[in-house]
């Protein structure tokens, strides 16, 4: 206590926060103490006292009102640190009459088991395994679960792969395998686990991730307090009586599961909660508070966010293999530091303004120390305040500092001196010596230490870094051989098929790049491509803004019909660092040339890019040759400028010419973003000779079978019987004497509004919409149960449009989307055509809210 409040001003950091709301606490009034006997002695006090915490609530789930600053579950979600949770609902799930839980639980188990298959499939082509997580009330049950998942074929898939763990287990681990296959399991009985298996058990359980472990399942009792620190968690199953009043927060559920697989910014990634629908508004409105609109789908209908991207040994490899030269690093790392002396330190030095020496201080204090909370003295002796009691220790700390920030060792008789130099000739208004008690008082002050690593660290990688010729070092590498790996799949980030390319789907981000994969797809002088993604990737070293050594990425790889191959950036300006990445890829598609194989490096804008009208990759490259040139020369003349045409986010101009902005702003902001994409690839693609504009209406499939859906529903659901021998009769009516093609025809339509309406998961709702308008409008038939509702339901639409607008959108997309049986090149059609759909989306939105 004396020591900390010898300082006239401190801050607090607290991390974990939640765990000292009470106010009565002690170390509540630990912090009151220091505050105010600082305050006495003269001082500020806290001047800041900041409480860190991923669960800010006190024991009643309120949320703590000092909270100033949040950084919400939403946030992170978005910005791709977490995997994104989703709840699947499970509208039948019943509690089976039984002591044991394996059997009580037996349909959420099962509902989970079957959601966890599916992302077992997802994951395994990348290598990575997705673990089951079964989250119980007890520790008996969970015992019961676990010796269920192990024995029963039921869960064949995790028979003896399943690992009961929970913190009063009794047991002993068992040695199983030999050599590099060794592994331990843990074997329950009645015993008390020795430190030595609880030791060995905690190691198991960090081990989960790694496809060494013979464990896919984990189950634990509710309320796990460990630190958890598995990242494969892909789906999760809560078991507790629905009568529980226990405040569980959806949080400390989430939690077990939101650690990636794959770093930050890669493949989206998801883990699944299942859940029965009377727990869902406990996630909805409790998460809504943590800023995320948690999404809540049934089971079977949780989207597929990620896939894999393999060589697909269906192509011909021969014709469209892409070689990669293995060259050299640019840039080379040396372990040792010369030729630094101190007129480049007082060059380095001269951006900078001398500090003021100030005066000496108190060197010495006498420190008495007790005990935070009981405030019993435990020990007393004498502070030095400065590092040392000369300037020499602060030396040794700054060199060490400087060491580890350039990651060098052994520099202590280059550096040192030098750092003496700096303090007692350049850093301050005027010369001291290392030993002055003005200086050593300062040496421990933030600025100084600012100075230094300001000063020194750019120099020393300057002077450590050295540019290399890239040199050819082993035979090219075939992208064939590249291991598969996971990418995200979605509407914005699409997962392309394309013909001219040895994988089978080319993974986009944002449409310029959906639109260059289909480009490349077509062009006539082009003989094969490929994204360049994933941990195989080619990346070239470059140094950055900063002197850092960094790794650049080109987006695509390209293989001409002459033999010649092209590295192409697609993406705009975001940084200082993109001439330095251009300078770097130039340089490497220089040294990968050869006599007869020439690399050259394709940097695209995209305003020039949608400008280009031909089809050819050399037309292409003839036109963006001058932003390139600009680009190579800011690298040597640095120098603010202009965008080089590049995207810059924000409105889309010419949508009003599809949909007026007042319309626009109406729809869900999903909708609305759909529709910008979709406007944004038809203005990439109009002015590009022979290209298929198929593309350009893929945004829109999803918001047009969601919002045909959602009509569907609304209009049906109230009319549909409760129970289920009315639901049978509702759907499987009397049919009389119709004939017995049309009775298959409305039986399959009957199936499809059962699995609409009923099991959420629907096929081509957009179609069974228009049936629905059809049928309400033009068939005559006497028929019962679900074709009446549509009668009673769809007859207000009879006298409107929207019978027209949805056929239209339905021709044209089984003529040129679904089954493209006439190619999509006639701008006129395709304009018309999205003016059709776009106005589609918003007409049948709004015909039921």
């Amino acid at each position: 206590r004396e020591r900390i409040t010898s300082h006239k001003r401190i801050m607090v950091l607290n991390d974990e926060a939640h765990h000292v709301w009470d106010p009565d606490s002690a170390w509540n009034e630990a912090i009151t103490y220091l505050n105010d006997t600082i305050r006495k002695r003269g001082g500020e006090g806290i001047i800041a006292h900041l409480d860190f915490s991923a669960t800010p609530k006190d024991n009643k789930g309120n949320i703590f009102k000092h909270v100033i600053c949040d950084a919400p579950l939403g946030e992170a979600v978005d910005a791709g640190i977490v995997k994104s949770p989703i709840i699947g609902r499970g509208e039948q799930l019943i509690e089976q009459t039984s002591d044991d839980d394996s059997i009580k639980y037996q349909q959420h188990i099962m509902m989970g088991y079957t959601r966890w298959l599916v992302s077992k499939e997802e994951w395994e082509k990348s290598g990575k395994k997705a673990l089951m997580f079964v989250m119980t009330e007890d520790t008996e049950s969970a015992s019961q679960i676990a010796n269920r998942l192990n024995t029963d074929s039921l869960y064949k898939e995790l028979n003896g792969k399943t690992i009961n763990l929970h913190t009063r287990l009794k047991g002993k681990l068992k040695k199983r395998g030999k050599g590099e296959k060794v592994y331990y399991e843990f074997i329950e009985d009645e015993k008390e686990i020795s430190d030595e298996d609880l030791k060995e058990l905690r190691k198991l359980s960090r081990e989960l991730d790694s496809n060494k472990s013979p464990y896919l399942c984990i189950v634990s009792v509710l309320m796990l307090r460990e630190g958890w620190d598995v990242k494969n968690v892909t789906t999760i199953v809560p078991l507790r009586p629905y009568s529980s009043k226990a405040n569980i927060l959806p949080e400390q559920t989430l939690g077990r599961g939101l650690r990636r697989m794959t770093p930050p910014g890669q493949a989206a990634e998801v883990v699944t909660v299942v859940e029965h629908k009377a727990f869902v508004n406990l996630y909805k409105d409790q998460l809504s508070q943590e800023g995320l609109p948690i999404e809540i789908v049934d089971i079977n209908k949780v989207p597929k966010t990620t896939v894999t991207i393999y060589p697909d040994k269906t192509k011909d490899f021969d014709n469209l293999d892409i070689l990669i030269p293995s060259l050299s690093a640019g840039y080379k790392r040396s372990p040792k530091l010369e030729n630094i002396t101190v007129e480049d330190i007082k060059k380095a030095f001269t951006k900078f303004s001398p500090l003021p020496i100030g005066e000496a201080r108190k060197t010495e204090i006498d420190y008495e120390g007790r005990h935070l909370f009981t405030n019993e003295i435990i020990e007393k002796m004498k502070v030095q305040l400065p590092l040392l009691e000369s300037g020499m220790g602060a030396i040794s700390f700054y060199r060490e500092e400087l060491e580890r920030q350039t990651s060098l060792r052994g520099t202590h008789q280059i550096l040192a001196p030098l750092i003496q130099t700096f303090l007692e000739e350049i850093l301050f208004e005027k010369k001291v010596s290392i030993f002055d008690e003005t200086l050593i008082s300062r040496l421990s002050d933030a600025d100084v230490r600012e100075h230094v690593r300001a000063t020194f660290v750019p120099l020393i990688l300057k002077k450590t870094t050295y540019r290399e010729d890239r040199l050819q070092q082993y035979v090219p590498v075939s992208v064939c051989n590249w291991k598969p790996f996971q990418v995200t799949h979605s509407e914005t980030r699409p997962a392309l098929p394309a013909e001219n390319t040895p994988f089978n789907l080319v993974p986009c981000n944002r449409e310029f790049e959906v639109m260059m994969t289909t480009f490349l797809n077509r062009a006539s002088d082009l003989q094969s491509f490929c994204k360049n993604a994933g941990p195989q990737a080619l990346r070239i070293d470059y140094l950055s803004n900063s002197g850092r050594l960094s790794f650049y990425t080109p987006d695509f790889i390209v293989k001409k019909k002459d033999g010649n191959y092209l590295l192409v950036e697609t993406k705009g300006r975001e940084d200082m660092d993109v001439p330095l990445k251009a300078t770097a890829a130039a340089s490497w598609c220089k040294s990968a040339s050869a006599a007869k194989i020439k690399w050259e490096y394709l940097y695209v804008p995209q305003a020039i890019f949608g400008s280009v009208t031909s089809n050819k990759v050399d037309d292409l490259i003839r036109t963006c040759k001058p932003s390139l040139a600009e680009l190579l020369k800011e690298r040597v003349q640095p120098q603010l400028s202009l965008p080089l045409g590049e995207y810059v986010e924000g409105k889309v101009i010419g949508i009003d010419a599809f949909i007026n902005s007042t319309q626009l702003e109406k729809l869900p902001s999903r909708y609305k973003k759909a529709i910008e994409q979709a406007v944004t690839l038809f203005q990439f693609t109009e002015k590009k000779e022979g290209m298929s504009f198929a593309p350009v209406f893929t945004p829109l499939l999803g918001p047009l079978d969601e919002s045909a859906r959602g009509l569907i529903v609304d209009l049906l659901m109230p009319l549909m019987p409760g129970t289920p021998a009315g639901q049978k009769d509702f759907f499987e009516p009397y049919y009389g004497k119709i004939r017995k093609t049309d009775i298959d025809w409305l039986n399959r339509h009957a199936s499809n509004l059962r699995r609409t309406l009923i099991f959420k998961n629907g096929l081509w709702p957009s179609g069974l919409l228009l049936f629905c308008l059809d049928f309400c409008k033009n068939n005559k038939q006497d028929v019962g149960g679900v074709f009446v509702a549509i009668k009673q339901s769809f007859a207000k639409f009879n006298d409107s449009d929207l019978f027209d607008t949805v056929r239209a959108i339905t021709e044209f997309r089984n003529t040129y989307i679904a089954h493209q049986e006439k190619d999509l090149t006639d701008i006129n059609a395709v304009r018309k055509g999205l003016i059709s759909w776009i106005t589609g989306i918003y007409k049948i939105y709004f015909a039921h809210h």
